[in-house]
């Protein structure tokens, strides 16, 4: 028997609907007694969930995809920013390398600026008492030594250095500063005067040796500084 109401098949002679338990009288009209207020479970229609999730999926997937192109830009940006600045770091470590370099070479080839940084460094700034003392101190040795001036590669030379010397002893006190580096000498006085004094090794012959690179700025000035003075007497 088939339900008139919700069209559930029960079994013959029953007498209510198993389902949704109205009578199963044959002369029951779907139109008597009906209360349409009462839902028909059996036709309730339930939302399609399966539109709605993939609704859902799809805003899902778009929103996502939203991001990660916001995250990709804002990544080569970033990136851009970042290799800018590196770029703008090596750029000044190249320029200040330059102005090193450049430094450098003035150092090589600017007599003033050579002059400045090797006398000015190592004469003005050492105290009068430190030159004092090297002159005290080297006066001994002076005597027991053999040495004309020992302390003339050390410090600028001045007039109360070089007093009381002859011009034979001015010669000597001159070319001394080369026989300290081991510069053999061409003129037979010069060459007896050093072979007799114990710290004289003479190893470089006169054409081999170099002034701009074997003497320090001290020795040349002050190489300069006596030379003048023997002339002069």
């Amino acid at each position: 028997m088939i339900c008139k109401r919700c069209n559930h098949i029960n079994n013959d002679g029953a007498k209510f609907c198993i389902k949704c338990g109205a009578p199963m009288d044959e002369n029951y009209s779907q139109s008597q007694n009906i209360n349409y207020n009462q839902p028909n479970y059996n036709d309730y229609r339930y939302p399609n969930n399966n539109q709605t999730d993939w609704a859902q999926i799809i805003k899902i997937i778009i929103g996502t995809l939203v991001v990660v192109a916001v995250i990709v830009l804002l990544g080569k940006q970033f990136m851009g920013n970042d290799n800018s600045y590196v770029a703008t770091q090596s750029e000044q470590a190249a320029s200040s390398s330059n102005q090193q370099s450049q430094g450098s070479s003035q150092s090589n080839t600017d007599p003033a600026y050579n002059e400045y940084n090797n006398y000015t460094s190592k004469n003005e700034y050492n105290s009068y008492t430190n030159n004092n003392y090297t002159r005290n101190n080297s006066s001994s040795s002076n005597k027991t030594g053999g040495y004309i001036i020992s302390y003339s590669s050390d410090v600028l030379l001045t007039s109360s250095d070089i007093q009381g010397l002859s011009k034979q002893q001015l010669r000597y006190a001159r070319n001394e500063i080369y026989a300290r580096h081991g510069r053999k000498f061409q003129s037979q006085d010069l060459r007896n005067y050093f072979n007799s004094k114990s710290w004289y090794r003479g190893v470089i012959e006169p054409s081999n040796f170099n002034d701009k690179t074997m003497l320090t700025n001290i020795e040349i000035k002050n190489i300069q500084f006596l030379k003048s003075v023997e002339d002069s007497m």
